[in-house]
């Protein structure tokens, strides 16, 4: 399986290379217009899964909900493979459209298994520094330890890219596609997992 994965868009017209499948981890926008997320998904052909970010107001929810495609808070089976995703962020100082306390992040993704997880935020800890310390949800890094999938996507801090390890689950952290990132990752099992970091055509 060939995965492109991307996130934190922001409105940027990048070309979406091709995939088995596309993931996006969310923020289509910042704040809105809803519409591009419309329009950016048109430009896409094949199998799309995809989460809204903090950034994204409750309409590009809604359009991911109306196309079929939102993984929010769902598994889906994919040849076999169990994927499952939770959009927006833990509280952040700026009040964006999209985000919840840690006890309601736990809340609302407590119950779900699945082999491939995708988050807009990232695990506490991981790929989540700040201004020198960690900003990331305790919530998804306690479910990752938890469920033991076998890969996580995440997304939202534009400060890193990179792979890795928390116990066995391998997590890819999405660079941000506003600065022209994303990442290929291609597996025929989860023995042998190949992620590329690529730039994105505008």
């Amino acid at each position: 399986m060939r995965i492109v994965a991307l996130g934190d868009i922001h409105n940027e017209n990048v070309t979406v290379p091709e995939g088995d499948l596309i993931v996006i981890a969310g923020d289509f926008t910042v704040n809105g217009p809803i519409e591009f997320a419309e329009r950016f998904l048109d430009k896409i052909g094949g199998n799309v899964l995809a989460i809204p970010g903090n950034m994204d107001p409750k309409g590009v929810l809604d359009i991911l909900e109306s196309r079929g495609i939102s993984i929010h808070r769902k598994t889906v089976e994919i040849d076999g493979i169990t994927f499952f995703g939770f959009g927006g962020s833990s509280t952040t100082p700026f009040n964006t459209p999209f985000e919840f306390d840690d006890e309601e992040i736990e809340r609302q993704i407590s119950g779900f298994k699945a082999d491939v997880a995708i988050f807009h935020d990232t695990p506490y800890g991981f790929f989540d520094w700040i201004g020198g310390k960690s900003v990331g949800s305790m919530a998804i890094r306690r479910w990752i330890e938890s469920v033991k999938p076998k890969l996580v996507f995440c997304a939202h801090i534009h400060e890193h890219e990179g792979v890795a390890k928390l116990n066995d689950t391998l997590i890819v952290k999405i660079p941000p596609a506003n600065k022209g990132r994303g990442v290929v990752v291609e597996f025929e099992d989860f023995s042998n997992v190949i992620v590329r970091f690529i730039s994105l055509k505008p």
